[in-house]
């Protein structure tokens, strides 16, 4: 473990998210979390009446209007994504900021590991990448265009397409920030770490846990919402059929990728622990041998004086080695692992619950 005191890092540049640049173009207060609730809810209701617009010039208003899944797709999922876009933006440099007291980087060394994380935390071209792979390997565009080609296109047609590209984009962004947040999490995992090894050495990486709970949240949220949105009114489904579903393998994919960043820091944290109490074990033969040395010696003040000493040495290192060996050899707590286990019920409610709806209400 190095003592040596490094140059701290006071203020990290911000930079901005694309979502954020549509979101400035409302007149609001950017530290004003209410005006930017706001913002982000008055883009998304502008989204929906274009498109009623479009609709209606086609004649089609009751069918837009009652179009559930495109409102829970765009006030939903829009706005979750647009939720997360604004935290990242607001909290990610400083949550990151933090790590530095952990970390055993230079000031340069950490300025270009935040340049890293904020070169693709806030970069718009995996989430353009992934909009492009929603929308024609997932949702099925160049069928539908080819189906246009042969039917002509109309006005609402052309905005189903835009419409798609647009919230497919909102979620490739979602996709991204929560992929950035796990990278995140494990590049920090990563590095050398500056601790010293005490009891309450997970407060020094409530950070990481941040982190990590953002991802989390982002992930068990999109398992839900994405689930709900697309087995809503499916055939009812046996038990077993739900348990041997990929829904199960989402969920423990989650887990892992949560658990696994925090495995690289236990690592480091064990191997910390042992060299130190082997250290202190070593420490403690030295420090017998001197104290049966001093005892050997004639009786005089200055064995007296040197048994002192090598006696207040032992005692500190008691303390040190209890210090030591209560210190938790991983940087999250039972509290952290409760609140991980209360957002993988979140997605197993839904799914129960979807699956309640189908057969009693549907069926």
């Amino acid at each position: 473990m190095n003592e040596h005191k490094l140059p701290m890092v006071t203020h990290l540049p911000k930079e901005e998210i694309w979502t954020e640049y549509l979101i400035n173009l409302f007149p609001i207060d950017k530290n004003n979390f209410k005006h930017q609730m706001l913002a982000r809810l008055l883009l998304l209701m502008t989204v929906w009446l274009i498109g009623l617009l479009m609709y209606s010039v086609d004649g089609l208003v009751k069918l837009y209007v009652f179009n559930l899944q495109l409102v829970s797709l765009l006030f939903g999922t829009g706005f979750i994504v647009l939720y997360g876009s604004y935290m990242i933006q607001r909290s990610l440099p400083d949550v990151i900021l933090s790590f530095q007291p952990i970390l055993q980087l230079e000031e340069t060394r950490f300025q270009e590991l935040f340049s890293r994380i904020k070169n693709y935390s806030y970069s718009f071209l995996p989430c353009l990448t992934l909009d492009f792979i929603l929308v024609f390997f997932l949702a099925g565009i160049p069928e539908y265009i080819q189906g246009l080609l042969i039917e002509g296109m109309t006005l609402h047609s052309f905005w189903d397409i835009c419409f798609l590209f647009f919230i497919d984009l909102i979620g490739g962004t979602g996709i991204w920030m929560g992929i950035s947040i796990w990278i995140t999490i494990l590049l920090i995992s990563r590095q050398p770490l500056r601790v010293e090894l005490s009891e309450n050495i997970v407060e020094k990486f409530r950070g990481l846990a941040m982190l990590a709970w953002w991802f989390s949240l982002f992930y068990f949220m999109a398992i839900s919402l994405g689930m709900g949105i697309n087995l809503l009114g499916a055939p009812v489904v046996s038990v077993v059929e739900i348990i041997l579903s990929p829904f199960l393998l989402f969920i423990v994919i989650g887990l892992v990728s949560v658990l696994f960043p925090f495995y690289n820091v236990h690592r480091t944290l064990f191997r910390l622990k042992r060299g130190e109490i082997e250290g202190i074990e070593e420490e403690y033969i030295r420090l017998q041998k001197e104290l049966e040395e001093a005892l050997a010696e004639e009786p005089d003040t200055r064995r007296g004086e040197k048994t002192l000493a090598v006696m207040g040495h032992i005692i500190s290192l008691q303390i040190r080695e209890r210090n030591v060996r209560g210190a938790s050899e991983w940087p999250i707590d039972i509290s952290f692992i409760s609140r991980l286990l209360s957002l993988v019920l979140l997605p197993a409610i839904v799914r129960i619950s979807i699956e309640l709806f189908n057969r009693f209400y549907l069926a």
